[in-house]
């Protein structure tokens, strides 16, 4: 996509909190967003009821499963692209997600985007008895292998976690491998770094420069309730080039993806609207709301998105995930869509 006008995509409102499952109205929710002219539509990853880290509660609410999910979202629309953003590759077996990856492209007849990470929360590796550890080392197997696995050839492969012996899967994607969008950094963190950048950033910044096709990290911390810094950000974005080009791969070769949650104050009452909302997983006050999330009218909520950008050469592309399930966010969002185009 690098060069050309970016894409624009959504993550529907998916929270599930005790006696709530949201598929229904998310599904009208989508229709919606196809309707509208959006471009794509993602869902996140979470393995628990809640997520906590260090003693400090970040989710105090879960989501439905990415597959199950988007399988659904794969028979209600038939335009928009679709993936999970992110999924936690290292919870799966390499076989069985490029089964389940490749599936969900022939069902959605070659629309997947895999948007992959490392996962963050120490609760669901010890809950599946996966090394933590582990995590960095097992996720670049598995890319190898299911990039393998995606070209329809028979893999033979001998690694640290998997051993395969002549091992083929159909169906395969459509159009091959489908692109995968890596992350990095994690809401726990303070995304603050006044001593540089340690090791294992460095490190996420070589992996996504050697093996994504598109950077999504995350820009703001609902433990700390702050965001990075634009010009931390495009530091980084430029570390991740460099790496790229160290392996070969030019600007042409991975794309810069933002992702952000935000909220169009439009309409009457919609600051007391996006309190309620936030009250649902959020601990904080409208304050703290207003340093983590990219809140405003439509005309701030662009002019912030684009701030947070200044210091990136081109976004190829965006994914807001309103904070709210009101019906009226999305075609808010596809006003944001329309300006961020131009």
């Amino acid at each position: 996509m690098s060069g050309q006008t970016p894409i624009v995509c959504v993550r529907p409102p998916s929270w599930i909190t005790p006696g709530v499952s949201p598929l229904m109205d998310l599904l009208a929710w989508v229709r919606m967003a196809e309707e509208l002219g959006l471009d794509g539509i993602f869902v996140g990853d979470r393995m628990l009821s809640e997520a906590a880290q260090d003693g400090k509660k970040v989710y105090g609410a879960s989501m439905l499963d990415p597959i199950v999910v988007l399988s659904a979202i794969a028979a209600s629309t038939s335009r928009v692209l679709l993936g999970p953003l992110v999924m936690v590759l290292p919870f799966r077996h390499p076989v069985q997600l490029a089964k389940s990856i490749a599936s969900l492209d022939a069902a959605s007849g070659g629309r997947v985007i895999l948007g992959a990470g490392l996962g963050w929360l120490a609760k669901e590796f010890t809950t599946l008895g996966i090394p933590m550890v582990e995590r960095a080392a097992r996720f670049e197997e598995m890319i190898t292998i299911m990039r393998q696995l995606w070209k329809g050839s028979n893999v033979s492969y001998e690694g640290r976690f998997w051993t395969l012996e002549d091992v083929a899967i159909s169906p395969v994607p459509v159009n091959g491998p489908p692109p995968i969008w890596m992350a990095s950094f994690a809401p726990s963190q303070s995304l603050e770094w006044p001593d540089g950048w340690p090791k294992p950033a460095l490190t996420q910044f070589d992996r996504v420069g050697r093996l994504a096709d598109a950077w999504v990290p995350l820009v703001y911390s609902a433990s700390s309730k702050r965001r990075i810094a634009p010009t931390v950000l495009g530091d980084a974005w430029n570390i991740v080039l460099d790496r790229a080009a160290i392996a070969e791969r030019g600007r042409d070769d991975i794309d810069f993806v933002l992702s952000d949650w935000c909220y169009v104050l439009e309409g009457p009452d919609a600051k007391a609207r996006c309190q309620q909302a936030l009250g649902r997983f959020f601990e904080g006050d409208w304050d703290d709301a207003l340093r983590t999330y990219t809140i405003g009218t439509c005309d701030e909520v662009v002019e912030k998105v684009r701030a947070q950008t200044r210091h990136i050469d081109h976004v190829d592309g965006y994914v807001l995930t309103p904070l709210s399930d009101e019906r009226d966010q999305v075609a808010h969002l596809a006003e944001v869509a329309a300006q961020l185009r131009s």
